[in-house]
C-alpha cells in the first residue's frame, strides 16, 4: 500500500512513496495536469514539474516550490524567455532541470533561481 508523503490541502494532488521507494502522483496543481513532483524537507513542500503546454502563454513558468497549502514558495527562474523545463531531478549536487529550449540547469532549492546554466542541445 503507497504511503502517502505530500499532499495539498483542499486541492486534488498528493504524492506517495510505494513499498519499492518509487514515488508516484496523483491529481492536478490548480487545474494543471502535473508531470513530475519531488517532495522535500520532510513532505513539508514539494517540487512539482507541470506539463508545459498546460498554459497558453508563450512563457510558462512551470516548475514551482509548493507548500502543503498550495501556496507556490518559488517559480524555477527560466534560462531565457520563451522557455519551459521539461524535466527535473535532484542530485547530490543540487536540483538539476531542463529545459525546451536545450539548457541543463542547476537550481538553487531554496530560491528557484539558476546556479549554473549549460546548452547541452
Amino acid at each position: 500500500m503507497p504511503n502517502e508523503i505530500f499532499s495539498i490541502s483542499g486541492l486534488p494532488f498528493c504524492v506517495s512513496r510505494d513499498a519499492q521507494g518509487s514515488l508516484h502522483w496523483q491529481g492536478d496543481y490548480r487545474g494543471m495536469k502535473v508531470n513530475g513532483a519531488l517532495p522535500i524537507d520532510n513532505g513539508s513542500e514539494c517540487v512539482i514539474l507541470l506539463d508545459p503546454d498546460a498554459s497558453k502563454e508563450q512563457t510558462f513558468d512551470n516548475l514551482l516550490r509548493v507548500g502543503r497549502d498550495g501556496n507556490v514558495v518559488w517559480k524555477a527562474e527560466l534560462p531565457q524567455d520563451h522557455d519551459a523545463y521539461v524535466s527535473f531531478h535532484r542530485t547530490p549536487e543540487g536540483l538539476v532541470a531542463n529545459s525546451w529550449s536545450g539548457y541543463r540547469v542547476r537550481l538553487d532549492l531554496a530560491t528557484g533561481k539558476i546556479i549554473e546554466k549549460q546548452f547541452v542541445k
